[in-house]
C-alpha cells in the first residue's frame, strides 16, 4: 500500500501520522495517559499506607488496660453519665474546692453488715453484667451477658483461657476472703474487671462488700 493510500481513509479524510517515539538514553517518551495511571498508582499507595497506620492503631488500642480483649476508649466507662436504676450525679459548681481530702482505707470495714440493700442496688448497676444476678459468673447459664459473649468469642473461662481468679462471688473461695480483699479487688481491679476506684467511694465498695457476703449465704 503506498503512502498516500495510508493516509487516506473511505471520504478522502487525513489520518494524521503518529507521532514518533522520542528515544533517550535508556527511555522511552510516554503517551500523556501514563502520567495519569502514574498518579492514580501512587494515590492508591497513600491509601494503603494509611489503611495500615490506621490498623496498627486499632491493634495497639486493644493491648491497653482495659475493660475487654478490643477496648479501645475504655476510659468512656469513666464518664459523668450515670447507669440504669442510678440517680443523677451532679457535678460539683464550677470552681469548688474540695475540703474533705482523700479519704483513708483501714483493714476493717467500718460498715460491716450495714445497708444491704444499698449495696445490692450498687450491685445490680455495676456488677450484674458480668458476674449475673445471682454472682455466680463462672457457671454459663448464671453469669452476665459480658462474661458469657467473651466465653464464646474469645474462649475467656475455658480450658484455653482460664480464669486468674473465679468469678464466682458464691464460691468458698471468694467467701473466705476477708472484706478488705474484696474491697481490694472492687477498688483495683482483677485481669478483665476494670477498678472501681474512680466509680464509686470508698463508702459504697464497702457496702459492696456487704452485698456479696450475702450471696453466699
Amino acid at each position: 500500500m503506498s503512502t498516500n493510500a495510508r493516509n487516506h481513509h473511505q471520504g478522502g479524510e487525513k489520518i494524521p501520522p503518529s507521532p514518533p517515539l522520542q528515544r533517550g538514553v535508556g527511555e522511552i517518551s510516554l503517551p500523556p495517559r501514563w502520567g495519569k495511571v502514574r498518579m492514580g498508582v501512587k494515590v492508591r499507595g497513600k491509601v494503603c499506607v494509611l489503611a495500615l497506620l490506621v490498623l496498627l492503631g486499632v491493634v495497639a488500642a486493644g493491648c491497653a488496660n482495659g475493660t475487654y480483649p478490643l477496648d479501645i476508649f475504655y476510659e468512656m466507662h469513666y464518664q459523668q453519665s450515670y447507669q440504669p436504676h442510678e440517680p443523677p450525679r451532679l457535678s460539683p459548681p464550677e470552681g469548688a474546692v474540695p475540703i474533705t481530702g482523700k479519704e483513708l482505707v483501714g483493714a476493717d470495714n467500718p460498715y460491716a453488715g450495714q445497708r444491704v440493700e444499698e449495696g445490692k442496688r450498687l450491685f445490680m448497676s455495676n456488677c450484674v453484667f458480668c458476674h449475673g444476678p445471682t454472682g455466680n459468673g463462672e457457671d454459663p447459664g448464671l453469669q452476665g451477658p459480658v462474661l458469657r459473649i467473651m466465653r464464646e468469642k474469645y474462649s475467656y473461662g475455658t480450658p484455653a483461657r482460664p480464669y486468674a481468679i473465679t468469678p464466682d462471688l458464691t464460691s468458698d473461695f471468694v467467701k473466705n476472703q476477708p472484706d478488705i480483699g474484696l474491697f481490694a479487688w472492687i477498688t483495683n481491679g482483677v485481669t478483665v474487671m476494670p477498678p472501681f476506684e474512680k466509680l464509686l467511694t470508698v463508702e459504697e465498695r464497702w457496702l459492696l462488700v456487704n452485698y456479696i457476703r450475702t450471696l453466699s449465704d
